[in-house]
């Protein structure tokens, strides 16, 4: 029978990568970063979301998609000076 546990290397990567998008988070700014630990990270709705911050529907939309792509801008540098770094 396969074992479930995952070995030493996928661990060290997964945790990694974790670091790596909450290092990435806590450099958003507070306004982006809010938003993506309350609809991403704690899975409220818009609508809770906005109640929460006080925000209309579409604020929290336009801020969760730039703070997403801002996320992603950052991530994509990070995982480029690690591997430039590791050659």
């Amino acid at each position: 029978m396969p074992s479930n546990d995952k070995e030493p290397n996928e661990l060290m990567v997964q945790n990694e990568l974790k670091e790596l998008v909450h290092d990435a988070i806590s450099k958003l700014k507070p306004t982006y970063r809010v938003v993506v630990i309350l609809r991403g990270i704690n899975e409220l709705s818009i609508k809770e979301t906005a109640e929460i911050l006080q925000y209309s529907e579409s604020k929290v939309k336009v801020n969760y998609h730039r703070a997403l792509k801002d996320l992603r801008r950052r991530i994509n540098i990070d995982v480029r000076e690690v591997v430039k770094n590791a050659n």
